[in-house]
């Protein structure tokens, strides 16, 4: 069948286009880097942006309108989030000097707190807490919204914005040099919790009881065990937290691959990390690991805990999660496990890890609409007496209930899509495997749970089919390698799909993931090459297409490959 051609401009964001869409098609390989390095031509053309990137849109606009309420400098920026921490959070992340630039640490008195309070409802004000900066020290502060994901939605700015006029301003004035911690700034509000907050829990807890391996740990579980946030990251962050209050005197071990916002907060944590890039079957992963793990032992110490993604971004490879809680209970040390790729329709972590972190903004919400992230607390787990007191009492709600009624809903037809997806991906993996075995194909090798040597230990914790979901499968997310960069550039400038970050959606995306994320940073880029996160890399994303559109549009580009490596070989 023909090519679809894709016809949405540069910089708007997957059909149908709506306002507070999550994702934007940004066509071209050297266009995706160009995103990476901030390169303003680019930005100013996208109408819609993943939200953790930056303020954009309606975030945008109320940034506006309370940057000229405050009476800000020109040269000011803003971030606004609804958790008084931010404050404190982001004194430390903009004058830490081992991780910052010297050009980007913000002098304390240039780094100024506001807060003002906005009523969204007759029954609700909500009070904000706004961090500003001088523009020119941007990227130091900025990480504070990108690498902890507490920023609020576009939902709550756009509610804010419709209340602007009843914007009361707190008599309250603060710099870096102040002590901002929480008893000496205004009591937030933070924002309700209502039946929506509660309908997606319940959901949650459905979904991690379908099919499960151990029917004594699915049946502890209730929706008191499950813990909502803004966004997959903030989870992972408000979880980092409570466990380095917990077990403070350890490294974070992080195995394998993991999303790049996620590996440079390990990387900033107080002990620092312990990463193990290589975790295939051929790796000497568990060798390793103990033997790290008993020198620690020797000398008194512990892991803070390990963090592992199942299967791991963007290389798809599944670590030993049975092997893993032998060592974790012989060396007390818990285990959490971010399951969005593998995702709750296919594998069941349940019975080895203390606490299970998903991205519900990816398959669950599934139409790139809204953002949420989860933290599943098994009852059943040796972590659970002390980490579950020390959430329950510590969180406080910062997700907007329209962003959490509006995934509920989305995550009704979460199976069926998972279905297709899992079914389209197996397709489009299957051609591509198929294309590395042929000397002329310039695809050198897929990434894709079942054609790796680590598929027993995926298949180890895959659910059982039932009749609501008879094919349990290895979710949406594949990454195919080339044999150059030239070849990977001409395939991805060819491969008519959506071009840009995310995954999970209904329509498939594509990403040169590896290149234009760590490209910018060249030691890091050398480290990930060292376990096969190469540049030469597209991630891709599979949607809810037909089998024969996407294997059409695919081959047509790997097609375009072989013949720019006909002519790279007639040339030698």
């Amino acid at each position: 069948m023909p090519v679809k051609v894709i016809t949405t401009e540069l910089g708007h964001s997957l059909p149908p286009e709506q306002p507070h869409n999550i994702t934007f098609h940004i066509p071209g390989w050297e266009t995706a880097k160009a995103l990476r390095r901030g390169d303003p031509n680019l930005l100013s053309k996208l109408s819609s942006i993943y939200p953790r990137f930056g303020p954009w849109c309606e975030v945008r606009q109320l940034s506006t309108a309370l940057h000229k309420a405050l009476s800000l400098p020109e040269t000011y920026g803003l971030i606004i989030f609804v958790h008084p921490d931010s404050f404190t959070t982001a004194q430390r992340y903009s004058s830490d000097g081992k991780w910052r630039k010297p050009e980007h640490l913000v002098p304390p008195s240039d780094l100024w707190f506001r807060v003002v309070e906005i009523p969204i409802s007759s029954e609700d004000k909500v009070r904000l807490y706004i961090t500003a900066f001088p523009q020119k020290h941007a990227p130091g502060v900025v990480g504070t919204w990108q690498n902890y994901g507490c920023g609020i939605s576009s939902r709550l700015a756009a509610a804010c914005l419709a209340h602007l006029d009843s914007l009361t301003i707190l008599p309250f004035t603060a710099t870096g040099a102040d002590d901002v911690s929480l008893p000496n700034i205004p009591e937030p509000t933070y924002l309700p919790l209502t039946e929506a907050h509660t309908g997606l829990k319940s959901r949650i807890v459905e979904l991690a009881q379908r099919s499960p391996l151990d029917k004594e740990t699915a049946n502890l579980l209730s929706p008191e065990n499950v813990f909502l946030y803004p966004t997959g990251m903030a989870a992972v962050w408000r979880l980092h937290n409570a466990l380095i209050t917990l077990r403070p005197e350890g490294e974070i071990v992080v195995l394998g691959s993991v999303f790049h916002n996620s590996y440079h907060l390990f990387e900033e944590s107080p002990n620092g990390m312990k990463h193990f890039g290589s975790c295939d079957a051929k790796s000497n992963l568990f060798d390793e690991l103990e033997k790290y793990l008993e020198g620690e032992k020797q000398k008194g110490g512990r892991p803070a805990y390990c963090f592992a993604e199942f299967p791991s971004n963007p290389i798809l490879v599944s670590v030993d999660l049975v092997r893993l809680r032998k060592l974790a209970d012989k060396y007390d040390f818990p285990i959490i496990i971010d399951d969005t790729i593998g995702s709750f329709a296919n594998i069941d972590v349940l019975p080895v890890a203390d606490v299970i972190v998903t991205s519900i903004t990816k398959s669950l919400s599934g139409y790139a609409n809204c953002m949420g992230g989860s933290l599943l607390l098994p009852p059943s787990t040796p972590l659970f007496p002390s980490l579950s007191p020390l959430l329950t009492t510590t969180f406080r709600n910062e997700y907007f209930h329209p962003d959490a009624s509006l995934l509920l809903s989305n995550s009704q037809s979460y199976l069926a899509r998972s279905a297709t997806l899992n079914s389209n991906a197996l397709s489009l993996a299957t051609y591509l495997n198929s294309e590395a075995q042929d000397p002329s194909s310039p695809v050198k090798a897929v990434f894709y749970p079942p054609f790796l040597d680590t598929k027993p230990n995926y298949d180890a914790v895959m659910r059982a089919p039932t009749p609501e979901f008879p094919n349990p499968g290895y979710g949406c997310l594949l990454a195919v390698d080339f044999e150059s960069l030239d070849l990977a550039k001409t395939f991805y400038d060819n491969l008519s799909v959506y071009q840009g970050p995310h995954l999970g959606a209904h329509l498939t995306l594509a990403f040169p993931f590896n290149d234009a994320i760590w490209g910018v940073e060249p030691e890091a880029a050398e480290y990930l090459k060292t376990f096969g996160a190469n540049p030469e890399q597209v991630r891709v994303s599979v949607g809810l297409e037909s089998e024969e559109e996407l294997i059409d549009t695919f081959k047509y580009a790997v097609e375009k490959a072989k013949g720019e490596k006909k002519r790279l070989t007639s040339q030698n």
